[in-house]
């Protein structure tokens, strides 16, 4: 049925108006990021870095930190040995009254104490979370002090710095593409959003910290964010490279020498994990100018690490088909096919490739999810990061396994808490 000429008039007044007040009510990414850190997650996760701090002073506050130090190990005898001076036996460099008690997991009524103890104090992370930078002192030294590390890299541990290294500590736990660990995602976000990489005192990595925040922030789908932070990367890395033999010495105490391919690798593991990640959040916010230079700056990234996944062929076919190079991509996917190892969803891809490329009719956004670029990304990234040396420089080191242990005992009582926000971390797509 036709509508009436007025109503359709009057719709057609009002459409402007409309978009007006879509356009005015949609919020900006700083907004975004405000409103999905005021959760309950992150105040209870702010609550469990504050007892540990020494911020709290009330039973619950005392519980938590009893409770999380018996899984960080040594650092629960630094409270007893407080008491009575420091014992034999502690390691040359350890702070004085600490001595190194060994870890174990919680008990399950460990567990539920603390997930108690946590919702008791929920208003202090709160409140925490309302006065932002400036109510919470750094918690790593806290977690460092039975460990025998420099007491130059404790000195450092400031606000920024201490953010930048739970940041780390959580992202390579949450993104090991064997072993992920199950962190509630609004930790990252926190952490991340708090990581002003030029601020860190630990010279050297504020490239793969800018990346990683890159990624972070893209993976949300806040991409304004996203690329403010990856235009810096470049600028870093200059600046940062000749200081990372003077970081390594600070985090490990030795000396490592990375040779020049393996600083090649950590420049890479910056650049796949910043403009992979952007490649996903441009795609879906329709920004596909964008998104095809972010694809071509990942694609060049992930092949100077010598990664051979077929969907990297795919992707890379996927831009020449869209540009004026489309012999060149029908060439590549001829070879493609041959393959043994594309996945199911990926010869989909290759197929619908195939019947679009050189028409203008490429269809990037479906071809990615196809690829599942997510997980892609996160296989590229752990491959620069293994080559890099990294692995090899910061294995054993008993400072680094309480720091994990730490995230990873608050991020599991905390993730049972219902209500999560739908934000995002992983490569699943």
């Amino acid at each position: 049925m036709t509508p009436p000429r007025r109503s359709l008039a009057s719709a057609l007044v009002l459409l402007p108006s409309l978009a007006l007040a879509a356009f005015w009510s949609k919020k900006s990414d700083e907004e975004e990021l405000k409103s999905r850190l005021d959760t309950l997650k992150v105040h209870l996760y702010l609550a469990g870095k504050s007892a540990v701090a020494q911020v709290g002073t009330s039973d619950e506050s005392k519980a938590v930190k009893e409770k999380l130090l018996v899984v960080v190990g040594g650092v629960q005898g630094s409270v007893a040995a407080t008491r009575t001076g420091k014992e034999a036996g502690t390691p040359e460099g350890t702070s004085a009254g600490t001595r190194t008690v060994a870890p174990r997991p919680l008990r399950l009524d460990e567990v539920g104490a603390l997930a108690k103890a946590l919702w008791d104090t929920r208003e202090m992370g709160k409140q925490v979370l309302v006065g932002d930078k400036e109510t919470l002192p750094p918690v790593l030294p806290v977690l460092l002090a039975p460990f025998p590390v420099a007491p130059e890299l404790v000195s450092r541990i400031d606000a920024p710095t201490d953010h930048a290294v739970l940041f780390s500590a959580m992202a390579l736990l949450k993104l090991h593409p064997d072993s992920p660990v199950p962190l509630p995602p609004e930790f990252l976000l926190y952490e991340a959003a708090h990581t002003e990489p030029a601020q860190v005192k630990i010279p050297g990595f504020a490239p793969q910290l800018s990346a990683l925040k890159t990624y972070t922030l893209a993976m949300n789908d806040l991409c304004d964010l996203a690329e403010k932070e990856a235009l810096t990367l470049e600028a870093l890395g200059a600046e940062q490279e000749p200081r990372l033999k003077e970081g390594l010495k600070l985090l490990t105490g030795k000396d490592v020498n990375l040779s020049a391919e393996q600083r090649k690798h950590l420049h890479g593991l910056s650049q796949v994990l910043a403009y992979g990640s952007l490649t996903r959040c441009q795609l879906k916010k329709d920004q596909l100018d964008k998104a095809r230079v972010s694809l071509g700056l990942f694609l060049d990234a992930a092949e100077q690490g010598g990664v051979d996944l077929p969907e990297l062929q795919l992707l890379r076919a996927s831009l020449e088909c869209d540009s004026g190079t489309a012999e060149q991509g029908k060439a590549r996917m001829t070879a493609l096919a041959k393959r043994d190892d594309l996945s199911e969803r990926s010869r989909e891809g290759l197929e619908q490739l195939e019947s679009s490329c050189g028409k203008g009719e490429v269809k990037l956004k479906g071809l990615t999810g196809k690829v599942k670029l997510g997980r892609v990304v996160v296989l590229v990234a752990w491959s620069h990061l293994r080559n890099s040396g990294l692995v090899e420089a910061f294995a054993g080191l008993p400072w680094v396994k309480a720091v994990g242990d730490f995230v990873t005992s608050l991020g599991t009582v905390v993730g049972k808490v219902p209500g999560n926000v739908q934000v995002s971390l992983g490569g699943d797509d």
